[in-house]
């Protein structure tokens, strides 16, 4: 990999002060030289003026409409690449830094070249999070990967999926692996496009190295937003990776999303919940009007 600076991707929506807080913190505690390119997805304009000042090398790019996470992660990777970028760092607005983390990536990147994706450990609050780990569904049809594990990082297994509130991509592996899907608008976008790594044999590595986020700042933990999207594009992803499954699975499956918010005792999601299993078993993607 050619010794060119990395590029950091953003994705903006609601309070400007979450941004400005990330931007201020990777230009005080990254050492290793870098762009920083952040989406605007709204709501409101202006955007580019109220973050003036909060990094030495910043652009923003203005995509009012939102069309949804993904699509914003593409927008600011495919900028990023134009500009001659070798390593895309897609990195939650509300992250900030502890410790500087691009020069331990950007050689791990240049070591270990086939490498599909790098990820980073999250701190939300006090949980301390890593991999994102699915049932036998997701796995199903997959190989194991071999890939020695370099020092301090861990190898996904196949029922494994990197987060994507920080995650680091190569120009190779983006070009054999394809931009992110965009068909699920929030949520899970992260889950399927790991899978696709899988499906391509491409290791998927968890380093060592760890971000602090605000958690479920955007939409709110248990959200109506959050249920609806999370039981919807769950089962859109199931049905596309495994479109022999029974119809009783599928059953079962929209079932066991549905239950899970009776027994927490959170009438008011039980709604959004059934909503999103009935526009999972249509197949309905995108940004659904109703959340």
């Amino acid at each position: 990999m050619a010794a060119t600076e990395p590029v950091i991707v953003l994705v903006h929506f609601g309070k400007p002060d979450y941004t400005r807080r990330c931007l201020e913190s990777l230009a005080s505690v990254e050492t290793t030289p870098h762009r920083v390119v952040v989406v605007d997805h709204g709501p409101t304009e202006g955007l580019d003026m109220t973050l003036s000042g909060a990094h030495p090398s910043l652009d923003v790019l203005a995509q009012l409409n939102n069309p949804g996470f993904a699509a914003g992660c593409n927008l600011g990777a495919r900028h990023a690449f134009a500009t001659g970028a070798d390593l895309v760092w897609f990195l939650n607005n509300d992250a900030t830094l502890d410790v500087p983390i691009l020069n331990r990536i950007q050689t791990l990147a240049e070591s270990n070249p086939e490498v599909g994706m790098w990820g980073t450990h999250q701190i939300n609050g006090d949980r301390f999070e890593g991999t994102y780990k699915h049932g036998r569904w997701y796995r199903r049809g997959l190989q194991p990967c071999e890939y020695p594990a370099p020092s301090g990082c861990t190898v996904l297994s196949p029922s494994e999926s990197l987060g994507g509130a920080s995650l680091f991509i190569t120009r190779w592996a983006w070009e054999r692996i394809g931009p992110w899907p965009e068909q699920f608008f929030l949520y899970w976008e992260d889950v399927a496009w790991s899978r696709r790594a899988h499906e391509l044999k491409l290791p998927l590595i968890l380093t060592d190295a760890a971000v602090s986020h605000l958690s479920s700042r955007t939409v709110g933990r248990r959200s109506r937003m959050q249920v609806f999207y999370n039981a919807r594009n769950r089962m859109i992803l199931r049905w596309q990776t495994q479109p022999r499954e029974s119809y009783f699975s599928r059953l079962a499956f929209g079932l066991y999303l549905l239950q899970k918010r009776i027994f927490q005792l959170r009438w008011d999601l039980i709604r959004p919940a059934w909503d999103g299993v009935r526009a999972g078993w249509a197949n309905r993607q995108g940004r659904d009007p109703r959340y």
